[in-house]
């Protein structure tokens, strides 16, 4: 026999009120039997064959009832029509769907089963069907609850039969089912009120009761009651750490407990406890700021507002601080553009502020500014225009500043300044076109300008700074006449030619501009033909006076004469040399040569008010005989001679 099982998903809808019946198709012959035929047919043509036939029939009947014994009916086909469906073939289409769990269904199938009575000679097999497809509805009904859907549990519970042996179970069920849900809802009520009152202990037994409920769902709220509690003490933990930090005062700190605070999930039960502290935190904060901001700390009144959450009852009113001490930074700058941003940003605070109506004069005092600095800004605009109509605006506006008002000083000092713009209104304009001549850097240019200049008539204001013009603009005029001159000189000088360089400066006269720098250029160029020409002597007295010879040296170096590019570096040597050979004549003198010395003279140098004293008359003595120019010292050597030296400043 073959099975025409059909697929899972193509299993027709069971209708209950449908009864009629329909023969199954009858299976078609096996290959198996044609076989044994042809066998057959071949075994009737043997001899003997009715004994061997005999037993071959006794064989196959053998077979063919062991076959049908064991094998099994043929299984419904699902697919088919219930209409064509026997009564049988649809229990058993309407349990393979019971057994997919839908709950659609289990429903149908209970339906249809209720609709058997139990003289149907198909009851019993209805009758275990129907406690089969109600423990599925029972544990369909399980599974909701579990979920915490009771509604839907016990409509699931109620499709069992009555006449199902599980109608009792299915209404103890439901029964249990409503009991535990009041119980467990109490117990969970209670709980989440001991946690929130922080009774730990009441909350675990809370919790305990619960768990003997023994159901999985308030077994599965206990654990969650569980977490719950571990989460909410650690919340309570986070407030009281920021509760002890805002104890101990101050914006910094208040700040500090508040953004502790803020960290809690909002969804734990210390929620209300968190956001009242979080307001009273605010609202202190805001106290401290507007005391910042009447008593001038403005910088501080921005910084302790600013700390404060945007979702508090004191934000708004924060703002307020924050806008005004802000209004009281820029309008410290004391010019116009900054009292209209300060009278700006408090326009845009509410004006039933509280703060607003304590700052109302500042706010006042703010628009008066604005009207007299916006003047004096006004009236400065119209003087750079630089015109005598513009001055004169300028003048008007200025004059509208009150008296009264700091800015009324100012005020005058400009307006006398203008007034003298516009009387020396057209001696600038002179001055302004003689200096755009001179800007061409010209001979003519130069000459144009002077001649400009020289328009402001004496006694007017602008008659001083004209002069001055003139002699800047003469000065000018001789340095590009002069300038080639000097230029040249440099010229040749830097090729060697000194004296020519000399001769062509020095026609730079002493009254022009360029004189001290040609006189500069002339000395520096004499100095170093000088250097030139006194190089050779002075090395020629270096030269004798490494042979010993100082007194030649001397003689040499003293041709020198004062003056001259080399006469300091040569006195340096004379001096030198000379102090040398003053000690050679000491340490050559005669040992018995009386020392003339007395043992009244001191062995030190007196000091300065010694020196200041008068000395004593001295002794006269007869001066000894002085040596001719054309004599020398005796020399012991023959070698060191004392020529006479004749100082050039003696003359």
């Amino acid at each position: 026999m073959t099975s025409n099982q059909p697929a899972d998903g193509q299993s027709p809808t069971l209708d209950p009120d449908q009864t009629s019946e329909s023969q199954a198709p009858l299976p078609p012959q096996r290959p198996r039997l044609q076989k044994l035929q042809q066998i057959m047919a071949k075994l009737l043509n043997l001899r003997g064959w009715p004994w061997f036939a005999a037993i071959i029939m006794s064989w196959l009947a053998g077979i063919t009832a062991l076959q049908w014994l064991s094998g099994l009916p043929p299984s419904a086909n699902c697919k088919q029509l219930v209409t064509t469906l026997s009564e049988t073939e649809r229990l058993e289409c309407a349990d393979r769907l019971v057994r997919k769990g839908n709950p659609k269904d289990i429903q149908a199938a209970l339906a249809m089963a209720a609709k058997w009575d139990k003289g149907h000679p198909l009851y019993p097999r209805v009758a275990i069907l129907s406690d089969e497809w109600s423990r599925a509805v029972l544990n369909l009904a399980r599974r909701e609850l579990d979920k915490g859907n009771l509604k839907e549990a016990i409509g699931l519970a109620r499709q069992v039969p009555e006449a199902s042996s599980m109608q009792k179970e299915s209404q103890r069920l439901i029964q249990q089912w409503e009991e535990n849900w009041e119980a467990g809802k109490e117990s969970l009520e209670n709980a989440r009120t001991a946690i929130k009152k922080q009774d730990w202990a009441q909350a675990t037994l809370q919790v305990r009761a619960l768990v003997q409920l023994d159901d999985s769902y308030w077994q599965d709220q206990a654990d969650k009651i569980l977490g719950d509690m571990a989460t909410e003490k650690t919340a309570f933990q986070d407030l009281y750490k920021a509760q002890d930090i805002a104890d101990y005062g101050g914006a910094d700190n208040l700040a500090k407990a508040i953004q502790l605070a803020s960290k809690i999930d909002p969804q734990r039960l210390a929620k209300e406890e968190v956001q009242e502290n979080i307001e009273k935190w605010s609202q202190i904060l805001l106290d401290l700021s507007e005391d910042y901001q009447l008593n001038g700390q403005f910088d501080q009144a921005i910084a302790s507002a600013q700390k404060i959450p945007p979702n508090t009852k004191a934000a708004q009113e924060a703002n307020t601080v924050v806008q005004l001490s802000q209004a009281e930074t820029v309008a410290k700058e004391g010019d116009f553009y900054g009292y209209l941003h300060a009278w700006a940003l408090a326009e845009q605070v509410d004006s039933e502020s509280a703060l607003l109506e304590k700052n109302h004069e500042r706010v006042e005092g703010w628009e008066e500014q604005i009207q007299n600095t916006g003047q004096l800004h006004l009236a400065k605009f119209f003087a750079n225009i630089d015109t005598v109509y513009t001055y004169q605006m300028a003048i008007d506006h200025a004059a509208l500043i009150d008296t009264e008002h700091p800015g009324r000083v100012d005020a005058q000092t400009l307006i006398a300044q203008w007034d003298q713009q516009i009387d020396t209104f057209q001696d600038r304009q002179i001055l302004a076109r003689a200096r755009q001549f001179a800007n061409q850097n010209t001979t003519t240019g130069y000459q144009a300008a002077i001649v400009e200049a020289s328009k402001v008539e004496m006694g007017n204001p602008l008659r001083i700074n004209a002069q001055t013009l003139v002699a800047e603009w003469n000065g000018a005029i001789e340095q590009v006449e002069d300038q080639p001159i000097l230029d040249q000189a440099r010229l040749l000088a830097k090729a060697g030619k000194l004296n020519e360089a000399i001769e062509i400066a020095e026609g730079i006269e002493s009254d022009r501009s360029l004189y001290r720098q040609a006189q500069d250029d002339i000395y520096k160029w004499v100095a170093e033909i000088q250097a030139v020409e006194d190089k050779p002597i002075l090395n020629a007295a270096n030269a004798l006076a490494q042979e010993g010879r100082l007194s030649e040296a001397i003689a040499t170096a003293s041709r020198i004469s004062y003056g001259r590019a080399l006469y300091n570096e040569a006195q340096d040597r004379i001096a030198s040399w000379s102090t040398e050979r003053d000690a050679i004549y000491a340490a050559r003198r005669p040992a018995e040569q009386p020392q003339v010395a007395t043992s009244e003279e001191p062995s030190y140098l007196p000091d300065s008010s010694e020196v200041a004293a008068p000395p004593p008359d001295p002794v006269p003595q007869e001066a000894p005989p002085r040596p001719s120019t054309d004599t020398f010292a005796p020399d012991p050597d023959g070698e060191v001679s004392r020529p006479t030296v004749i100082d050039p400043t003696s003359e």
